[in-house]
C-alpha cells in the first residue's frame, strides 16, 4: 500500500450470485475522502441510485474503518456504515466500535460491500483471503446475543455484527450490536441486512498488520495522549462506573411523556434510587473496552441467578432506566429489584433488535397516549390494554420485534404507524425528525447547538454531530470556554473573531464547523465519546494522521476534506428526496411542556431569551450559509 494506515483494499460481496471481489483502495481517493466515512460516502453516491428501494437486492450494507483503526492511537475503534434506510428512505450513517474494524482491516480490508440477497439465511465469515458464505438456517430465529454466542463459539478470535428478530423481520426500527455491546444502524440497518438473508457478518483475526510511516512519531504522540488520559480528573470515575458515571447526576427530573407534552415527576425518593442503582451498578459491572479504549467504559452486569445483561450504558439507556422507576411494577419493591427488572427490559429490547433510543421509547409513548385520547382502542390493538406499565412495554417490544397484532402497525416507524392507524393520528406526531424521535427535549435544557445539529443531521437526528466538548451539549457555559473548545477542534482564529460577538455566538454557522470536526472522527475511524474526543484537537489529528499515513497536510486540509464529505452526504439525500423542510424544528418545542402547575418554554444557549420558529429557522439559515447549501 502506497500510504500507511491502510489495509489496501475494499471487498464486495453479491449475496445473489455469490460473487466475491477485492478492489484495491484508490490513492486519490484516499488524499480526497480519507477513509471511514469519507469513502464511504462516496461508495454509496457511486452503486446506491437515490430512488433505490431500501430492502431490495440493489440496497448496499457499507462498512468503512479509517486510517487509524488497527494501530494503538487511543479510541481508534470505530466502524462507520451507510445503506438506504427503510424508516426514512435517507442515506443513513451510523457507527459501532466494538473490535470489528481492527478484525477486518487484519485480513486485509479497508471497506466492505455487501450488495443483493441470498437465496437462503447466509452469515459471512471474513479471514484473509477466505470469504465464506455460511448457511445459517440453524441461527436464524436467535436473538441478536445468542446469534453472537453461537458464532463466537464456531468461530472465536472474531468479531460479529449480527441481527435479531426484528431485523429478520425487516422492521424499519431494528438496530444492532457490534459484539454484544456497542450498537450500530440507527434507521434500519439491520432490516436491510435481514431483507438480503444475512444473519451475520463474521470478521476473523486475520494475518495482516497494519503499517504506519512514521512508527516512532506516532509512538510519541500516543504517548503524550496517553499521559493526558491518565491524569485526566474524570477517568477513575468512569473506569469504575462507565458511561453511567458521566450521567448519573445528570438525569432530569422527570420524564417526558404524552408526545412530549407532559413532564411527569419522578417518585420523591427518586434521588435516593438513583444512588442505590447507582452504587449497584458500579459493584455488579465488568468492565468491557472497545479495541484501544483506555476508558472501559461498557459493561458486563452479571445478577444473582447466573443473568448477564450487556448495557452500553449511554445517557438516554440510563436516563430510561432511572425513569422506568416511575412506571408500574418498576416502582415496586427496592431499589435492587428495580435495578434488575429496568436490566431484564433493555436487554429485552437489545436482543430482539429494536432501536430503544431514537424510535421504541417514543413509540410506545406515542400509541400509549392515542390510547388514553381514544383515538384507538382494543378493537385495534387485539385486546391489548395500552397502558404505562412494565409488562404492557415487554409486550410491546414483543409484538414490534416478532411483527405480531397490533405490532405490525408499529413497527415501520411512528410516521407509517400514525398513517396506517388513521383517525387523526397523524397530529399527534410530535418531536419527530425526519421519522425518528429527538431524546433530549431542549425546552428542558435551553437551546444547545446539539439540537440545531439534530435537525440538519442528515438520515437522523444524530445527537452528538454538532457537539464540540462539554461546553456545548450542557447550557450557559461561559463565551471563553466556549471559544477554547471550538479552537481545540479546528475553528480558526478569524472564525472565532467571526462567529463570537459581543455576549453571544452565531450558533448556525458554528454548526457546521462542528459537524466538520465530528465527521473528521468519522473518516479516521475515532470513536466520538466524550470521553474519548475530549482528548483530541485539530492540530493532534493532524500530526497523528501524518505520522500515520505518511500524507503531510494542515489542519485546514483534513477540515476541508470532511466538509466536502458532510456536503456529498447532504446531496445524496437531496437525491433522495430530502429538502430543507425536513430540517425544521417541531412545533411541539414551540408549546409550554407542563409539568405540575410549572411550565417549561424554549429558552435560547443562556437561558435569558425565549425562542420563537422564527429564532431557530434563522439559525437555520445561518447554518445553510456557512455550508453554502
Amino acid at each position: 500500500m502506497e500510504f500507511g494506515g491502510y489495509a489496501g483494499n475494499i471487498l464486495h460481496i453479491n449475496l445473489t450470485d455469490g460473487s466475491i471481489r477485492k478492489q484495491p483502495l484508490d490513492a486519490d481517493l484516499i488524499r480526497t475522502s480519507i477513509g471511514g466515512a469519507g469513502i464511504n460516502i462516496r461508495i454509496a453516491h457511486d452503486i446506491i441510485a437515490p430512488n433505490t428501494d431500501p430492502l431490495s437486492p440493489k440496497n448496499a450494507v457499507i462498512f468503512g474503518t479509517g486510517p487509524f483503526n488497527g494501530t494503538f492511537i487511543p479510541g481508534a475503534a470505530q466502524t462507520i456504515s451507510i445503506y438506504k434506510s427503510p424508516l426514512n428512505g435517507s442515506f443513513t450513517q451510523s457507527s459501532g466500535s466494538g473490535h470489528f474494524s481492527h478484525f477486518l482491516k487484519s485480513s486485509g480490508y479497508d471497506h466492505l460491500v455487501i450488495t443483493g440477497r441470498s437465496h437462503w439465511p447466509v452469515y459471512i465469515t471474513i479471514e484473509d483471503d477466505n470469504i465464506v458464505l455460511q448457511h445459517a438456517s440453524d441461527i436464524w430465529g436467535l436473538d441478536s446475543f445468542d446469534t453472537s454466542d453461537e458464532l463466537r463459539r464456531r468461530h472465536s478470535p472474531c468479531s460479529i455484527i449480527p441481527i435479531g428478530p426484528a431485523g429478520e423481520r425487516q422492521c424499519a426500527i431494528s438496530i444492532t450490536h457490534i459484539d454484544k455491546d456497542s450498537a450500530i444502524g440507527s434507521g434500519g440497518l439491520a432490516a436491510v441486512m435481514g431483507s438480503k438473508n444475512l444473519k451475520a457478518i463474521v470478521a476473523r483475526l486475520g494475518g495482516k498488520s497494519i503499517e504506519v510511516a512514521d512508527p516512532g512519531r506516532l509512538q510519541r504522540l500516543v504517548q503524550e495522549l496517553a499521559e493526558k488520559i491518565s491524569t485526566y480528573h474524570g477517568r477513575t470515575r468512569i473506569m469504575s462506573g462507565g458511561s453511567t458515571a458521566m450521567v448519573s447526576g445528570l438525569i432530569s427530573s422527570g420524564a417526558v411523556i404524552r408526545n412530549s407534552s407532559e413532564l411527569i415527576s419522578y417518585p420523591a425518593d427518586i434521588d435516593n434510587v438513583k444512588k442505590r442503582i447507582y452504587e449497584m451498578h458500579k459493584a455488579l459491572r465488568k468492565k468491557i473496552a472497545c479495541a484501544a479504549c483506555p476508558m472501559s467504559d461498557k459493561d458486563r452486569i452479571d445478577l444473582p441467578g447466573g443473568i448477564t445483561f450487556y448495557d452500553t450504558a449511554t445517557p438516554i439507556e440510563m436516563a430510561a432506566i432511572t425513569s422506568s422507576v416511575s412506571h408500574g411494577r418498576v416502582s415496586e419493591g427496592n431499589a435492587a429489584d428495580r435495578y434488575a427488572l429496568a436490566l431484564k427490559f433493555y436487554d429485552s429490547v437489545n436482543r430482539s433488535g429494536l432501536d430503544q433510543s431514537y424510535n421504541f421509547q417514543g413509540l410506545a409513548d406515542f400509541v400509549i397516549t392515542l390510547y388514553e385520547q381514544g383515538i384507538i382502542t382494543k378493537a385495534d390493538t387485539g385486546g391489548l390494554k395500552l397502558d404505562r406499565s412494565y409488562d404492557t412495554l415487554l409486550k410491546l417490544v414483543d409484538m414490534i420485534s416478532m411483527r405480531e397484532g397490533f405490532g405490525r402497525l408499529l413497527a415501520d416507524g411512528v410516521v407509517e404507524a400514525a398513517r396506517r392507524i388513521g383517525n387523526g393520528a397523524e397530529k399527534y406526531l410530535q418531536n419527530v425528525i425526519k421519522g425518528q424521535f429527538v431524546n433530549l427535549d431542549p425546552r428542558l435544557s435551553g437551546f444547545l447547538p446539539i439540537h440545531l445539529g439534530m435537525m440538519v443531521h442528515p438520515g437522523y437526528p444524530h445527537k452528538n454531530a454538532a457537539s464540540m466538548g462539554d461546553a456545548y451539549s450542557i447550557p450557559a457555559c461561559t463565551l471563553e470556554e466556549l471559544k477554547e473548545e471550538a479552537s481545540r477542534c479546528g475553528v480558526s482564529v478569524a472564525d472565532i473573531n467571526r462567529l463570537f460577538t459581543g455576549d453571544s455566538f452565531n450558533m448556525g454557522r458554528l454548526t457546521k464547523h462542528a459537524e466538520d470536526f465530528f465527521g473528521l472522527l468519522n473518516t479516521l475511524g475515532l470513536c466520538h465519546r466524550l470521553n474519548i474526543s475530549r482528548f483530541y484537537s485539530m492540530e493532534t489529528l493532524t500530526d497523528l494522521y501524518s505520522a500515520v499515513t505518511g500524507i503531510t497536510v494542515k489542519a485546514a486540509d483534513l477540515k476541508q476534506s470532511s466538509s466536502r464529505a458532510w456536503k456529498l452526504w447532504r446531496e445524496i439525500n437531496a437525491a433522495a428526496g430530502f429538502t430543507p423542510d425536513d430540517d425544521r424544528p417541531p412545533d411541539i418545542w414551540f408549546q409550554p411542556l407542563l409539568s405540575d402547575g410549572r411550565q417549561y418554554d424554549l429558552y435560547d444557549y443562556f437561558l435569558k431569551r425565549p425562542l420563537s420558529r422564527e429564532d431557530v429557522e434563522g439559525y437555520l439559515e445561518e447554518y445553510y450559509s456557512e455550508r453554502r447549501l
